[in-house]
């Protein structure tokens, strides 16, 4: 009597494709969380409540950021002050492109949100040690950045420290940009030409002869 053959195993088929990932869900979770800073702050954020706004699951959420603070700094990210060097050629040139970046980017009332979170985040220092480096520090650098081209061309005047001139600068605009100066009236719109020419005088490296 004939053996019988074994029947040989079918080849595997390819393997079904999983679910797609949702391409949009990295930005309904981020606008949920400034959505959650804005109404709550940063001691109320609560996860649970962003994963709602953004109608996505929370192991959705937790695959993209695996904890609380990487999440609030993400969202404060996407506040930041996105700043680039001008590139212009001249230091009255990219402080004037600067001054209306920044005094843009502080007008909208998405910067506001930030402005309050601010005032939280030395409770939380790891958070704000994070909050430092990316919404702080990078935009500093950027005008620094420009103030070290101009040094370079010899439009600063020596002794120029230009990590205070950074700082002095930005600030101020933060200033005029500010609810209470323009509970007074005053706006970064409305001071900059003033600004610009005392802040640039400052700086100048002056011809001998004058």
């Amino acid at each position: 009597m004939a053996a019988i053959a074994s029947p040989v195993p079918a080849e595997p088929g390819p393997a079904k494709p999983g679910r797609p990932r949702d391409t949009t869900a990295d930005d309904r979770i981020l606008r949920a969380v400034v959505d959650e800073l804005s109404d709550h702050g940063v001691a109320g954020f609560r996860i649970n409540n962003v994963a709602a706004r953004a109608k996505v699951a929370k192991r959705t959420l937790y695959s993209r950021w695996t904890e609380r603070d990487e999440l609030i700094i993400a969202g404060l990210n996407t506040l930041a002050l996105d700043l680039v060097p001008p590139r212009t050629g001249s230091l009255v040139g990219d402080l004037n492109a600067l001054y209306d970046d920044i005094a843009d980017a502080l007008d909208s009332p998405r910067w506001l949100i930030a402005a309050r979170c601010s005032f939280e985040l030395p409770d939380h220092p790891e958070l704000y040690a994070r909050f430092q480096r990316d919404c702080i520090d990078k935009p500093l650098a950027v005008v620094e950045d420009v103030l070290r081209d101009a040094q370079l061309r010899g439009e600063l005047r020596a002794g120029i420290d230009r990590s205070v001139a950074a700082e002095t600068f930005t600030g101020s605009i933060a200033g005029y940009s500010s609810h209470i100066a323009r509970l007074r009236g005053v706006s970064a719109y409305g001071v900059r030409t003033q600004f610009l020419d005392m802040f640039l005088h400052g700086l100048r490296a002056h011809d001998p002869r004058e």
